[in-house]
C-alpha cells in the first residue's frame, strides 16, 4: 500500500471512528467519550489534508518551484500540531463544566466496550502510518500517526477514568481525566509545531549529517571536506559540501569521483539530493579532521 493509499485509509477509518465513538457518548452521556468523538472530527480533517499534501508533495518540480513541492509536508505537519492544539483545548472547554457540574453516567461499561473498539481502530491506523514515515521519511505521514496517536492516548485516558469512575462512583473522575489527557495532548502538538517549524526554517538534519560523516570516513578516507550543511524538505535531505582533491586533477576525474561520492550517500541516506563543490587542496589548506565541516 503506497502513502496516497494509506492517506485515503485513514480518511475513511477516521470517518468510522468517530461514528463509534459518538455512539459511545450518546449511551453513556460522558462528557469525556463526547470530548473524545469531537477530537476525532479534527483527525478526520487532519487525514483528509495529508492526502492532500502528499500529492502536491508528489508533483515534480517545474518553473516555477525548482526545487519541488516537498515542502507541502511540511506545512502539512505544522497545521496537524495547530489540530492537536485546538483538540485539546475543545477538551479543557468541554471537561472544565463538568468539573463544576459533574453529570450522573450511565451504561459505562458498554460504553466502554464501544469506545475500546474505536481506540484499536485508531492504533492500527497510527502504526501503519508511523511505519511508513519510516521508510519514507515523510514528515507529513509522521505527524498524522502523531496525531492518531494522540487520540489513542486520549480514549485510553477516557477508559480509564470512566473505568474507575464506574467503580468508585466518582463521576468528577471523568472530566478530570479528560483534562490530564488534554495536558499530554498539548505536549504532543507542540512537539509536531516544533519539528515542521525546524525544517521550514531550514534546520540542519544532525542525523544525516552524522551518515555523511560515516560514508565518508569509511569509503573516502582519503579526502578531506568541509563547509557540509543540509536542510530538510519534506521526505527529501539537501546536502552541500565542498571536498578537497589533488589540483592536477582533470575535470572529467574530478567529475566521476562527486558521482561516486553521490551515489554512495544516496545508498545510506535514502531522498538526499547531494551538491558538491571540488577545491583544490592547496586551497584548502590542509584542513585536519577536527577541522572538518567547520
Amino acid at each position: 500500500m503506497d502513502k496516497n493509499q494509506l492517506a485515503l485509509v485513514a480518511v475513511l477509518g477516521g470517518i468510522v471512528v468517530f461514528i463509534i465513538k459518538l455512539s459511545a457518548y450518546f449511551v453513556s452521556n460522558s462528557i469525556a467519550l463526547l470530548s473524545d468523538a469531537l477530537e476525532s472530527i479534527i483527525n478526520i480533517v487532519a487525514s483528509i489534508m495529508l492526502l492532500f499534501s502528499l500529492r502536491i508533495a508528489a508533483r515534480p518540480a517545474d518553473a516555477e518551484h525548482e526545487f519541488g513541492h516537498k515542502r507541502a509536508e511540511n506545512v502539512s505537519c505544522l497545521i496537524e500540531g495547530m489540530l492537536v492544539l485546538v483538540a485539546a483545548f475543545l477538551i479543557i472547554e468541554a471537561s472544565l463544566g463538568r468539573v463544576f457540574n459533574p453529570v450522573e453516567l450511565s451504561s459505562v461499561n458498554l460504553a466502554l466496550l464501544i469506545s475500546l473498539s474505536a481506540t484499536g481502530l485508531n492504533a492500527l491506523m497510527s502504526y501503519s502510518l508511523w511505519k511508513e514515515s519510516k521508510r519514507s521519511g515523510s514528515i507529513a505521514m509522521e505527524g498524522d500517526s502523531k496525531h492518531l496517536l494522540s487520540d489513542v492516548l486520549s480514549s485510553v485516558g477516557v477508559v480509564l477514568g470512566l473505568f474507575i469512575a464506574s467503580i468508585t462512583g466518582y463521576t468528577i473522575l471523568d472530566p478530570l481525566m479528560a483534562l490530564v489527557v488534554a495536558a499530554l495532548i498539548i505536549k504532543m502538538g507542540v512537539s509536531l509545531i516544533r519539528k515542521s517549524s525546524n525544517d521550514l526554517m531550514d534546520h540542519r538534519c544532525p542525523e544525516s549529517e552524522q551518515k555523511i560523516a560515516e560514508v565518508m570516513k569509511r569509503d573516502h578516507s582519503s579526502l578531506e571536506y568541509h563547509d557540509l550543511r543540509t536542510r530538510k524538505s519534506g521526505d527529501t535531505v539537501f546536502a552541500e559540501m565542498k571536498v578537497c582533491v589533488d589540483g592536477d586533477r582533470t575535470v572529467k576525474e574530478a567529475h566521476e569521483l562527486t558521482e561516486r561520492i553521490e551515489k554512495d550517500l544516496e545508498r545510506e541516506v535514502p531522498g538526499i539530493t547531494v551538491i558538491i563543490h571540488v577545491e583544490d587542496n592547496e586551497k584548502c589548506g590542509r584542513k585536519g579532521p577536527s577541522e572538518q565541516n567547520a
